[in-house]
């Protein structure tokens, strides 16, 4: 894996980018009248790197208002705290492959939402070697971890967004020896359940020891196989990709390059079994 790290950072300089959508279902036997449900599930890109990536999340917010408001005018939203589901700490390394696990949820008044707020405790760290270390958050734990969503919601309406955490370009090393640290700068992107189409397959055999590269344009996404195989790249937008299988170079496996793979919304693109020959 330490090779498919140095290969994976070598071969990829990825740009940060956010997919926004919207996942609606008519539930008005469960809502309250004249406010919208919202939820948020977590999820991660996977990391080759660390053993745990353990974010202390203490609470979500969404920040709302009559308009979208960026930037300096973001002080006239309207915060509301959603309920949390288990404050605490979540390893994200728990949840890939479309693995999530609730965040927080709750009836809010309509409007529209420019921004969401993940307010960190002071317990994150990150394990590496089987050494815990500390992962500081600069101002997450005053101001909060603020990021862009413009979405309106209406009443009687249910939204269900996914925060994609991606862990190994979030936490960002600084110093050495015993005087290693671990700073979270956190990448994120955050997409609706229900928000444009997926692409999975298996990679075989598990010994090639495989990840799995997405691109589109500048814009790369990385996935690592469960133990059977199976990866899974959801909530993309639509367009052609390009997806190479980059397995462990000393064991002699070559990679598998995938051009053109079609993703529709709504749609699942099933690449099946992709197969490393020596």
């Amino acid at each position: 894996m330490k090779k498919n790290l140095t290969r994976l950072m070598s071969m990829v300089a990825i740009a940060s980018m956010i997919f926004l959508g919207v996942s609606c279902e008519n539930e008005s036997s469960n809502l309250k009248d004249g406010k919208a449900q919202i939820q948020f599930k977590l999820t991660d890109a996977p990391s080759l790197e660390y053993d745990e990536v353990n974010i202390d999340i203490q609470g979500v917010s969404v920040g709302i208002g009559d308009h979208f408001y960026d930037g300096p005018d973001s002080v006239k939203l309207q915060w509301i705290d959603l309920e949390m589901t288990d404050p605490g700490l979540y390893n994200l390394l728990d949840f890939r492959n479309g693995e999530t696990v609730m965040l927080a949820g709750s009836y809010i008044p309509v409007g529209k939402i420019s921004q969401v707020r993940l307010l960190l405790g002071p317990n994150s760290n990150v394990v590496v070697d089987g050494v815990t270390y500390p992962l500081t958050t600069p101002s997450a734990n005053t101001s909060g971890l603020k990021f862009n969503l413009h979405e309106t919601l209406e009443a009687d309406m249910m939204y269900s967004f996914t925060i994609d955490f991606d862990a190994s370009r979030s936490v960002v090393k600084a110093g050495n020896g015993n005087n290693r640290k671990f700073i979270l700068k956190p990448v994120i992107r955050t997409f609706a359940d229900a928000f444009g189409g997926t692409i999975k397959g298996v990679v075989l055999p598990a010994e090639a020891n495989p990840f799995v590269q997405l691109i589109k344009g500048t814009d790369t996404l990385i996935s690592l196989p469960d133990l059977n195989g199976r990866f899974l790249f959801p909530g993309l937008a639509e367009g052609n990709y390009e997806l190479t299988v980059i397995s462990a170079d000393t064991l002699g496996y070559g990679d598998s390059l995938i051009t053109a793979v079609p993703v529709v919304k709504g749609q699942i693109t099933d690449l099946d079994t992709i197969k490393l020959v020596k």
